[in-house]
């Protein structure tokens, strides 16, 4: 866990923090905390597409005789 100081008030980690306290944080970086130990790199999230079936009635078939 590293250490953070709160910026404003805000609540984490079920638990209001004032302007200026000093805890350890472990979740996602946000802007209400800086780091005092070292800077966390931001989280690296990998973009998958999404791919979405199209709606209502799918198309016929056609048989063709040979």
């Amino acid at each position: 866990m590293a250490k953070v100081k709160a910026k404003v008030l805000c609540f984490v980690d079920n638990g209001l923090r004032n302007p200026g306290d000093v805890f350890e944080y472990n979740g996602p970086a946000n802007g209400n905390v800086e780091p005092i130990d070292a800077p966390r790199e931001p989280e690296q999230h990998e973009v998958v597409p999404v791919v979405r079936p199209k709606r209502g009635r799918p198309a016929k078939t056609t048989v063709t005789a040979d």
